[in-house]
């Protein structure tokens, strides 16, 4: 399903796209153009003229067909309900936007999810920004037309900015990519077995961490694949490996990649049903007598609709706006995404936000400013929003509320519990938690108890276990490294005096007791019960009162559940039960409830008797009307008697025991005297050991040493260097560059973590993001070289690994072979050779720096040497002249090279046949650089007999 919204500017938009749509995509189009509701449209005949897929209006429950185009009526929303496509009376006020684009996203959002398309075009105000946010956060994608093609860009910028767009396009362009989209099914498989082959997918994750310094690895691997496949369709990708090399060449789609894992969409007062739930807390919250604000923390706020529907929540508690201020009240809103926290410090949202917000609540807390709504200014004051990663970042503590909403569904369990621990940190000791529809406190039951009547709203225990035994101390064990920053809780607080005075009442109750839950956790133990606790390979190690002996452990469940239920103190019957100094046991349940605590607890005390026998005489007791107690007594006595007799078997068992015990420990007394001999022989071990350590260490610091005095050695080697060398991380960011390189790239002096495609590349050079992206996928050297304005070039890209073989980047080399000017005299010689072979010219070149001349093959023929020979020296080539000419050539040569004169001679020249011939010769130095000579370059020809020679 394809929702298009436009509004002014929007018939010439739609037309353009319609036109340039395939027409066997085998999608439904559904046109949600703004209109006037008095006027009758032409749309329909208008549209009809540039597609040639049928167009009908909406009716009453219309079935969408595929290939078809549905315009919706003036006057009326429409929305998507089971299929169909209904009309609906508009929401909002009179001026608000008929038919409503945010209306429309939202319905097909929930009824298609990742099979919904919404596309944005032409239109003035906000309509439609909500319903991309509804449709990014099901899974589907999103289209806004882009600014340069919009007549009114109102509409498209406003749903750019909250960042739930993935494409912006013309209109002609975005009916290209739908085709491109819809073309074909596309196969992911590859992309569900990711984790067969984990580096594939560590890749992408170390891309995105080294952009954004958020790590992904602990986040649901279904949650990431189902983005990463969405980005994927969206931009027309099929193969993985393919996106991994999009990503790295480009920034803009690592940074999209980013948002999309985020999924930073919220609305105001989402599930209406559980924030109703929560008005009681923050009442009670608002009305409790502390001389402290009231701290709240909204974690992963996105654009901040939660905070603020918190805020008003308080607000109403508290009597009204009016009411609300920073000593009363203080919200911390936190995200990690900074585009999100920018537009929620704004607090200005499209007028279609209010349609999520309680009617009482609209005109109290929101201000109308051109077309959108803005949040009243005493709701933003008490606010703070703040970029904090819930996973790392150290919480907020002495916190009464954490709303922790639609956040845990994208972590694993174990990121879960330790987030879950974090926020068992930042609570108060009586400290709120409010959870998503779709979230649960897992295996933290133990330290977060649920409220009455409500789903998602837990609160901290009063009453713990002691020690870090609870999962969420657990999570704040493994977390030390923040929690040994956080300031210290002040003790000898009022609640910390009424526990000590609660746990001195139940030690005089009884010297044994548990305290449990209503669900029969032991949360707190008294004195000492190990006696009657029973535990076996089939025991259940979680602590409660399944853990106590079978003769009384049912009896105990029981007085719990009666007790709790009747509010009443409950006794149970006396039992036998052997103990030290003790025969006999009773238990008692009484009931308790904290003030201002949801759930209820029980005392279960285990009171010990001695019974010594009864010494009144049973005839007496007859006497006096006692028969049935004394069958009672009779019964008791036989019992007794059973028990003495089990007992006495036992102690008999229990003393063969003991005896092969006893032998055990002799046995294991000379093995422990064994054992000391081997400690003193480990202890000699461990001595030598500390030594050889302590040499270890010493060498480490040398080694240390080196490692620092290689480093400087190499980064003066790298400043040092003439050569452009880059140093690239995997998300081909720039971790070091060189002297040559910063000047060539023009390099900021900040360049750090720069992107190689924020570079300034000269023209002419190849495409750097290419070749990294290349070594990076072959994991092989790349090397060429190329010509540019500037010179002849080469350039070397390598990866670089860890011990493990892990690549973590490349280095890009780029060096200078020759300068511009030498290649053209290069070429030009080559020019010159050809046209001298054609005119029977001979030439030749000498390089000054090595002094190493080179002939033309014509010049060694009228030399009369065979052209194979090497070619001699400059003083071997002089002493081919007539003896009373060599001084002149000499000078001549000199003064080319010394002062970079040219030069012009006829002289006689002998051949290696010893034949005098004449020769002319005519020769111009080259210069470099710098302005020295360089190379001496010339011509050689013979002359006629005849012909008149001198310098």
């Amino acid at each position: 399903m394809i929702g298009i919204a436009a509004s002014a500017g929007g018939l010439e938009a739609i037309s353009q796209l319609l036109n340039a749509l395939p027409t066997d995509t085998g999608a439904s189009y559904v046109i949600a153009q703004h209109m006037s509701p008095t006027h009758k449209s032409l749309m329909l005949t208008l549209l009809a003229r540039e597609t040639e897929l049928p167009i009908e209006e909406i009716g009453t429950g219309t079935i969408p067909a595929r290939n078809t185009i549905y315009l919706t009526p003036p006057n009326s929303d429409v929305v998507m309900q089971d299929g169909k496509l209904s009309l609906a009376k508009p929401l909002g006020s009179t001026g608000a936007p008929k038919p409503s684009a945010d209306r429309l996203f939202a319905t097909l959002a929930e009824n298609s999810g990742e099979m919904a398309i919404g596309i944005v075009l032409s239109g003035t105000g906000s309509d439609g920004s909500y319903g991309v946010q509804a449709i990014r956060e099901a899974g589907g994608i999103t289209i806004a037309q882009d600014v340069s093609s919009a007549k009114y860009d109102g509409m498209p910028v406003s749903a750019a900015e909250t960042g739930c767009v993935d494409l912006v396009l013309s209109p002609t362009q975005i009916g290209q990519h739908i085709g491109k989209i819809l073309a074909e099914p596309r196969d992911f498989e590859a992309l569900t077995r990711i984790n067969e082959n984990p580096s594939k997918m560590s890749d992408l994750l170390q891309i995105l961490l080294a952009r954004t310094r958020v790590d992904f690895r602990e986040y649901k691997e279904s949650t990431i694949q189902r983005r990463i496949q969405r980005r994927m369709v969206a931009l027309g990708i099929d193969d993985y490996e393919d996106y991994v090399r999009h990503c790295r060449a480009s920034t803009t789609e690592t940074d999209a990649l980013f948002k999309d894992l985020l999924i930073s969409v919220t609305r105001f007062f989402r599930d209406p049903d559980e924030f109703e739930s929560l008005v009681p807390t923050i009442a009670a919250l608002a009305e409790s007598d502390t001389n402290r604000p009231i701290r709240v923390w909204v974690a992963g706020c996105a654009t901040g609709e939660e905070a603020y529907s918190i805020a008003m929540m308080v607000a109403e508690a508290l009597g009204g706006p009016e009411h609300i201020s920073k000593e009363r009240v203080q919200i911390f809103a936190t995200d990690i995404d900074k585009g999100a926290l920018e537009r929620a410090r704004l607090g200005e949202y499209p007028q279609s936000a209010l349609n999520d917000v309680p009617e009482s609540y609209r005109e109290k807390y929101f201000l109308l400013r051109e077309g959108r709504v803005v949040m009243r200014p005493e709701l933003r004051a008490v606010i703070l929003f703040s970029l904090h990663n819930v996973i790392q970042d150290p919480p907020f503590i002495n916190v009464d509320l954490v709303s922790l909403r639609n956040l845990l569904i994208y972590f694993n369990t174990r990121l879960q519990e330790r987030v879950l621990g974090r926020v068992y940190h930042a609570l108060s000791s009586r400290g709120f938690l409010f959870l998503g529809r779709s979230e649960t406190i897992g295996s933290l039951e133990v330290d977060f108890e649920p409220l009455p009547d409500t789903n998602r709203l837990f609160r901290r225990r009063a009453v713990t276990r002691k020690g870090l035994d609870g999962p969420a101390r657990a999570a704040l064990q493994s977390d030390m490294f923040w929690a040994g920053r956080m300031p210290a809780i002040q003790s000898g607080s009022g609640s910390d005096v009424d526990r000590e005075m609660f746990d001195t009442l139940a030690r005089s109750l009884a010297t044994n007791a548990v305290l449990v839950t209503a669900q029969q956790d032991i949360v707190r133990v008294y004195g000492d019960i190990s006696p009657f606790i029973e535990l076996t390979e089939a025991s259940n190690l979680n602590l409660r009162l399944s853990l106590l002996r079978k003769p009384f452990r049912d009896e105990a469940r029981s007085l719990c559940i009666i007790s709790l239920k009747k509010g009443e103190r409950k006794r149970g019957l006396k039992q036998p039960f052997e103990g030290a100094d003790f025969t006999h046991i009773r238990l008692e349940a009484i009931p308790l409830r904290l003030k201002d605590a949801a759930e209820r607890y029980a005392l279960i005390t285990i009171q010990t008797y001695v019974e010594e026998g009864d010494e009144t005489p049973g005839e007496a007791l007859a006497d006096n009307g006692g028969d049935e107690r004394v069958r009672q007594l009779q019964a008791d006595v036989a019992t007794a008697r059973e028990a003495l007799q089990q007992t006495v078997e036992e102690l008999q068992t229990s003393n063969e025991e003991l005896q092969s015990v006893n032998e055990e420990l002799q046995s294991t007394n000379e093995e422990l005297q064994a054992s000391n001999e081997e400690l003193e022989t480990s202890n000699e071990e461990l001595q030598s050991t500390n030594e050889e350590l302590i040499t270890v260490n010493e060498e480490l610091q040398v080694n240390s040493a080196e490692l620092d005095a290689t480093r400087s050695e190499l980064e003066a080697v790298l400043d040092a260097s003439p050569m452009a060398i880059l140093v690239i991380n995997s998300a081909l960011q720039i971790n070091r560059a060189s002297d040559p390189a910063q000047t060539l790239f023009k390099l900021p002096a900040n360049y750090i973590d720069l992107h190689l495609g924020e570079c300034e590349v000269p023209e002419g050079f190849p495409n750097l993001i290419e070749i990294a992206s290349q070594v990076f996928s072959s994991r092989q050297t790349y090397e060429r070289s190329f010509r540019q304005a500037n010179g002849v070039f080469s350039i070397v890209c390598a990866p670089y690994a860890t011990s493990s073989g892990q690549v973590r980047g490349v280095n890009l080399v780029i060096n200078q072979i020759e300068s511009a000017a030498m290649f053209e005299t290069r070429a030009a010689l080559a020019q010159l050779e050809m046209v001298q072979e054609l005119a029977d010219v001979a030439h030749f070149e000498l390089d000054v720096t090595s002094n190493h001349l080179k002939w033309s093959g014509k010049v060694f023929d009228i030399h009369g040497l065979d052209r194979s020979v090497k070619a001699p020296t400059v003083e071997e080539a002089i002493r081919f002249y007539h003896e009373d000419d060599r001084d002149r050539v000499a000078a001549a040569v000199r003064s080319a090279v010394e002062q970079g004169k040219p030069f012009a001679f006829r002289l006689r020249l002998r051949r290696a046949d010893g034949k005098i011939i004449k020769v002319e010769s005519q020769g111009r130095p080259l210069f470099d650089d710098h302005g020295n000579p360089s190379s001496l370059v010339g011509i050689f020809r013979q002359l006629p007999d005849d012909a008149e020679i001198g310098a």
